[in-house]
């Protein structure tokens, strides 16, 4: 069997690409994978990172290590799972789960500071999940919303 490859992203360097891409995507870019990089807003890698930094293991996408998730980071245009014109079709949105903290834990404190992490502009509310996403605001301050 052959050794698994495992690429690094630059902008967020606790991260390996298959924890922020499907399967299939990293497949079709395996032989260029800094390529990936393309599909991402450069704020919502950075904000990814800070996460981590902040609260620990975080996972995104676990398909790489034998899960189900594959959806959780980057969605390519066609895929059903979202909304319509989510972003992380865009490749500005993320939604993690933290091995140590809740979903509301986390979007307690991020509220709580947001200067920590001036690039979130938007988290979902309810869900058992860390929704963040980095879009253009025509607010102020970090929106919670209720899909």
């Amino acid at each position: 069997m052959a050794a698994k490859i495992r690429v690094k992203v630059p902008t967020a360097p606790s991260f390996l690409f298959q924890e922020i891409v499907p399967e299939n995507v990293f497949d079709l870019f395996k032989d260029d994978p800094l390529f990936l990089l393309n599909f991402f807003d450069e704020r919502a890698l950075r904000m990814l990172q800070k996460l981590r930094d902040k609260f620990g293991p975080c996972t995104v996408n676990n398909w790489y290590w034998g899960g189900a998730n594959h959806l959780r980071g980057y969605r390519p245009l066609d895929c059903p799972i979202g909304a319509k014109r989510s972003q992380h079709k865009l490749g500005k949105a993320f939604d993690c789960s933290f091995e140590n903290y809740s979903a509301q834990q986390v979007r307690d404190y991020v509220l709580a500071h947001p200067e920590e992490f001036p690039y979130i502009t938007a988290i979902e509310g309810d869900v058992n999940w860390f929704h963040f996403d980095v879009r253009t605001p025509t607010w102020t301050g970090i929106k919670v919303f209720y899909p």
